[in-house]
């Protein structure tokens, strides 16, 4: 008698989510024919279903039993596959969960390692629609950061306070590297860009955290008497170790690169925290530097964004009971302080309160008007027996000015949120309210025009705020002069003149 061979769904139940052409395969592994094998393969019942808006190669569609969709071992065996087969969507992946599975939405197009438009390639855009319809990934506005693309939440769990860390730490990265670049000769000031708020550096078909022209000999061209410079490009991951999966987006963005006919000559690299060995050997067997914060900054730098990630993550801890980390982190961070002073105010301004205010503070307290869904990132909340106040920080150079935009964001957006919030906790309700603006930066006059007359007529609450002059006296009571000293150091002067 012959041997019954297993249905499809048979098939799929034991083995999980497969392709069309993993089934097709199994069959022949049983004994039939490929026509044979085709054939029994597209032979489904109703119970399996089959995944839209995805395309595999050569026509292979994933297949799953009803009710599968969404679980576990669904994302598991679709991410496999992706990867597997190396699908432009899976290159996409490989960008997420190199940065822990989250990422800014405005930072897509460097993260998908994919183009805006290439022939015979998929754009960003595309990819992005086609990962959200099969909800593997999603859109998360989170305050204080913006938009951002996240892996489902039944693919990965990821940290807000270790993503805040973790952008701080990557923008001062890409600073360190452009300077890097530039004292080395791989590019000049004036031409190499950096990934910032309104600026995504592209070179060809495609985006990476840093970009500028190199007129090293090795990579300049020459024709008919001028000069061609070469390009070096660079994207920089933050925040653990990567693995060969985490780099394959990056390598097949460089490989797409070198297909294009008439390109010139250009340097990719990778900065991360480390790679494995197998990373690696694949990185470098493409020509691609693969570089840690120790290779090019030294040990004590590495060592020092190591402590900087953890500091970030425990900012009112830090503020309270360890302030002179803060001055140590920016003497071990020498040279990159003036991409610090933003990050690491709030905890001086913690700091300033806690010793000259009564009360128990809060450093990067997120909260939300239930009533609307909206939230609002509390930089600084010092909250006593009589009064509740709220501290909004902007940590500055000194020829940096505040504008009337960000005062009027924070009052007339921010403070409303805050305080909806706040009512819907009975230990605030019998709390005066005060908000408070705190810079180290110069007020444009508008501003403080602005400031003065809403402080008239505002009656439900109050509003104050502090400049750098303010701010340096608040300091100067302190008997331990250490804040005092950090401000003049690194706020009052930019160190580098």
């Amino acid at each position: 008698m012959a041997k019954t061979l297993p249905s499809v769904v048979d098939l799929l139940q034991e083995h999980g989510p497969l392709l069309s052409s993993d089934v097709s395969r199994m069959y022949r592994e049983m004994g039939l024919s490929d026509s044979a094998a085709r054939q029994r393969a597209n032979r489904r019942s109703d119970e399996v279903k089959q995944l839209y808006g995805l395309p595999f190669p050569r026509g292979a569609r994933f297949l799953y039993v009803e009710g599968e969709f969404g679980d576990a071992r669904f994302y598991s065996a679709l991410i496999v596959r992706l990867q597997e087969t190396g699908s432009a969507y899976g290159a996409a992946l490989s960008g997420l969960f190199a940065r822990n599975g989250i990422c800014l939405a405005k930072d897509w197009p460097i993260v998908s390692s994919a183009p805006e438009k290439q022939k015979g390639h998929l754009s960003h855009s595309r990819i992005l629609d086609g990962l959200k319809q099969a909800k593997l990934v999603q859109e998360v506005d989170i305050t204080g950061i913006g938009l951002c693309l996240a892996l489902s939440d039944r693919i990965v769990s990821w940290n807000s306070a270790h993503f805040r860390a973790r952008l701080t730490i990557e923008h001062v990265l890409r600073a360190a590297v452009r300077d890097w670049a530039i004292r080395l000769g791989w590019s000049s000031k004036g031409a190499i860009q950096i990934a910032e708020e309104d600026t995504l550096p592209k070179f060809s078909t495609m985006n990476f955290d840093l970009v500028g022209p190199c007129y090293l000999n090795a990579l300049i061209t020459r024709s008919k008497g001028t000069v061609k410079p070469g390009f070096f490009v660079c994207d920089v991951v933050f925040g653990g170790t990567l693995q060969v999966e985490h780099v394959a987006g990056f390598v097949k963005k460089i490989g797409n690169l070198k297909a294009l006919r008439n390109l010139g000559r250009f340097q990719p690299m990778i900065l991360a925290d480390a790679f494995t060995e197998d990373a690696l050997m694949v990185l470098r067997a493409q020509g691609i530097v693969a570089a840690t914060p120790e290779s090019l900054f030294g040990r004590q730098v590495a060592a020092a964004l190591a402590e900087l990630l953890r500091v970030l993550q425990k900012s009112a801890e830090i503020a309270i009971g360890n302030p002179e980390k803060i001055e140590e982190l920016f003497d071990q961070l020498a040279g990159l302080e003036g991409n610090l002073r933003g990050a690491l105010f709030e905890m001086i301004v913690g700091h300033l309160v806690r010793m000259t205010q009564p009360g128990s503070i809060d450093v990067g307290e997120l909260v939300t008007d239930f009533a609307t869904k909206s939230k609002a990132d509390i930089d600084v909340r010092n909250v006593s027996e009589t009064e509740l106040v709220c501290y909004e920080c902007k940590g500055h150079g000194p020829d940096v000015r505040v504008t009337l935009e960000e005062v009027k964001y924070w009052l007339e957006k921010q403070v409303p949120i805050m305080r909806a919030a706040h009512n819907n906790e009975l230990r605030f309700h019998n709390l005066t309210e005060r908000f408070e603006f705190w810079t180290t930066g110069q007020f444009d006059p508008d501003v403080i025009a602005y400031l003065e007359d809403r402080q008239k007529n505002i009656r439900k609450y109050q509003i104050a705020w502090q400049g750098p002059d303010e701010v340096l006296t608040v300091a100067a009571k302190l008997k331990n002069k250490t804040m005092h000293r950090l401000l003049k150091r690194f706020y009052r002067k930019d160190p580098l003149a």
